[in-house]
C-alpha cells in the first residue's frame, strides 16, 4: 500500500521534520500535513493565483516596474536593459524558473494585505506571505512567508479542481505554467519526462533554501492526475532532500503504472 511504503521511507531519512499530503482516486494520503514549514519558492504558486486574479478582475495585463532587482532564483537580476515587464510576462518567470524579482513586483501588485485576504478566502490554512523575497533586512529567525502540505494542497486545488474563486482561464494559464516550470527534478525527478505527453508527465513547483527542500505538484497520465504536497527540512545537505523527493516520485509513478 501506498500509505506503508511512504511511512516507511519517511522512517528512514536524516531527518523527521517532513509533511506530505498526497490525493490520488479519491484517497488522501497525509503526514504532519498542517505542520508550518518556512515556504520558500512554493507560496509563489498562491501569489501568481492572486496576481492573475486581480489582472482579470480589472481587465488588465499593466506592465509594471521591475527595475529593484534582487539576486537569488530568476534572470531578471542578470536583464540590464529590462525595466519594466507586463503582469503576464512576470507570472510566467516567476513560476517557470521561480524569478524572485518578478515575485516581488507581482507582491506589490497584489498588496500584502489583499494577498492575505485572499489566501484566507480560498481555505489556505497557514500559508503567508509577509516579506519580500531576498529581504535583507527580515529578521532571520523569524518565519515570514510560510506554508503546510495541506495549504499547498488547497492550493492545487484551486488550479485542478473547478471551484468558485478561479476562473478557467487563470486555471488555465497556471496549468500551462506549472508544466513548463523548468526546475522539476526534484519528485519529478523519477520520470522520463522530455515534454512526451504519452506517458506520466510531472507539474510542479519547488521551493529550495539551506537545507529544506519542497516540491509541490501533480503526475499527470491521460486523464489521471495525481496531486502532491511534499515539505521538508532540517537535511544534512540539500542534496539529501533532494534523493529523498526523488524516492517519494519513484513510489508516486509505481503508483500510477
Amino acid at each position: 500500500m501506498l500509505e506503508e511504503k511512504l511511512k516507511a521511507l519517511v522512517s528512514k531519512q536524516a531527518t523527521d521534520n517532513i509533511a506530505y499530503q498526497i490525493e490520488y482516486q479519491g484517497k488522501v494520503y497525509s503526514y504532519r500535513n498542517e505542520h508550518i514549514f518556512r515556504s520558500a519558492s512554493i507560496t509563489k504558486i498562491p501569489l501568481c493565483l492572486s496576481a492573475l486574479k486581480k489582472g482579470e478582475l480589472l481587465d488588465e495585463n499593466p506592465r509594471l516596474d521591475a527595475s529593484k532587482k534582487v539576486m537569488g532564483s530568476g534572470v531578471l537580476h542578470s536583464m540590464e536593459d529590462t525595466i519594466t515587464m507586463t503582469l503576464h510576462d512576470l507570472v510566467t518567470i516567476a513560476l517557470i524558473v521561480s524569478d524572485n524579482t518578478a515575485s516581488n513586483v507581482l507582491m506589490d501588485y497584489v498588496g500584502f494585505d489583499q494577498m492575505s485576504k485572499d489566501f484566507k478566502a480560498w481555505g489556505l490554512k497557514d500559508t503567508e506571505l509577509k516579506s519580500h523575497y531576498m529581504n535583507m533586512n527580515a529578521d532571520p529567525n523569524k518565519m515570514y512567508n510560510i506554508a503546510t502540505a495541506s495549504g499547498m494542497m488547497t492550493a492545487l486545488n484551486l488550479i485542478y479542481e473547478d471551484n468558485e474563486y478561479i476562473s478557467q482561464p487563470v486555471r488555465d494559464r497556471m496549468k500551462r505554467l506549472l508544466r513548463q516550470q523548468q526546475f522539476n527534478d526534484r519528485v519529478g525527478g523519477t520520470l522520463d519526462d522530455g515534454g512526451d505527453e504519452s506517458h506520466i508527465t510531472v507539474s510542479s513547483k519547488s521551493g529550495t533554501i539551506d537545507k529544506l527542500e519542497h516540491d509541490v505538484g501533480i503526475f499527470k497520465m491521460d486523464k489521471e492526475i495525481l496531486k502532491f504536497a511534499v515539505l521538508s527540512q532540517g537535511w544534512p545537505t540539500n542534496l539529501d532532500g533532494r534523493q529523498f523527493l526523488i524516492e517519494v516520485g519513484h513510489l508516486l509513478k509505481a503508483e500510477m503504472e
